[in-house]
């Protein structure tokens, strides 16, 4: 008589006397769930003495624990061949060149930009960043080319350009070989200021009033006085010597600088040079 395994099929060739007339628990080798055998119909295996009958139940435990070793074997074949596929994988992909991945994932990247470059966000952001770049190189270019203007219009501003080492001349004159001398002349001291005035500008430049400022040690001004130069308007390559004395200056005096009157950052120091001996 053959029973079946209600939850995976699996059957089983079993006698009457392994089930009996009342039926019997009985555990599948395969799935290993486990049922309640109805007895079998006794006419179908006709009559049989008890040592026959254990015999029998003897032979199905012995069919059911043979069974479940093949299939213990069987899946423990499987698993054998699926861990001997694993570890080919393994070792085929740790063959795989290091330098092929990073090349595919730069050629990935360079897809990635590419499709995110033609979004129209990514178009309007490089417009404005060329267009930003473009607007700063000009403000650099004019504020350096057109220095003088800013510095005319802005005369703050000329501080800022000497920090940067770019003094600015608006006013188109400069000073040279300015020199100091304390002096006696008839016992009094005297100190002697001269100094080249310089032209620059191509069209000629009217000469402004030029600034003695006397200072002292700590940097201050102490004494200051006005000259109007001999010369009226000066032109690039022109020179005029500038002197002026000073009766009586303050002892305290150690440098002396020059400036034009009106405004503008041109302007020349040099130390007070000691008193001499009485000249003429």
């Amino acid at each position: 008589m053959i029973i079946t395994c209600p939850h995976c099929q699996t059957r089983y060739q079993v006698t009457y006397e392994a089930i009996g007339s009342t039926g019997r628990k009985v555990q599948c080798a395969h799935c290993q769930q486990a049922w309640s055998q109805k007895p079998l119909d006794p006419d179908a295996f006709g009559d049989a003495d008890p040592l026959v009958r254990a015999v029998a139940e003897d032979a199905l435990d012995d069919a059911l624990v043979s069974e479940e070793r093949r299939v213990a074997a069987e899946l423990a074949e499987r698993k054998a061949e699926a861990d001997e596929a694993a570890e080919i994988d393994g070792r085929d992909a740790a063959k795989v060149d290091p330098a092929l991945i990073r090349k595919r994932q730069r050629a990935f990247l360079r897809r990635q930009n590419a499709l995110v470059a033609k979004l129209p966000m990514a178009r309007l952001q490089r417009v404005a960043r060329v267009a930003s770049a473009v607007a700063l190189v000009g403000l650099l270019a004019g504020g350096y080319f057109g220095r003088v203007q800013v510095v005319e219009q802005f005369p703050a501003m000329a501080g800022v350009y000497a920090s940067i080492g770019l003094p600015v001349n608006v006013i188109g004159l400069e000073f040279d070989r300015l020199t100091t001398l304390r002096t006696l002349r008839e016992g009094k001291e005297v100190l002697v200021v001269s100094a080249q005035i310089v032209g620059l500008q191509k069209a000629p430049v009217v000469v402004p009033a030029v600034v003695v400022t006397l200072l002292g040690a700590s940097g201050n001004g102490i004494y200051e006085w006005s000259v109007t130069p001999d010369v009226r308007d000066m032109m690039a390559g022109e020179r005029a010597t500038f002197e002026t004395q000073l009766p009586l200056p303050p002892v305290d005096a150690v440098n002396v600088r020059l400036s034009f009157a009106g405004g503008g950052s041109t302007r020349s120091a040099a130390p007070v040079q000691p008193a001499s001996t009485e000249g003429h």
